[in-house]
């Protein structure tokens, strides 16, 4: 039962990478239409890509207790 949570978990940080791509795309169209907001819009996706870092950890860490403390 646990590698069907193991793999869930695995799931979960395969969307974060592209949840984090996705951002960095959207933001490089954002410069390339109004480079002169550059800074207003890196300093948003930095705070984004942060926040869905936190959330990619945090399944990570799940994932680890799942496979080396749940029995």
């Amino acid at each position: 039962m646990n590698f069907i949570g193991l793999g869930i978990a695995c799931i979960g940080l395969g969307m974060s990478a592209i949840a984090e791509g996705l951002a960095v795309m959207k933001a490089m169209e954002a410069i390339g239409r109004n480079p002169s907001a550059t800074k207003d819009i890196r300093t948003s996706m930095i705070i984004g890509i942060g926040l869905v870092e936190s959330v990619a950890i945090y399944i990570l860490v799940v994932a680890i207790l799942m496979a080396f403390v749940v029995q």
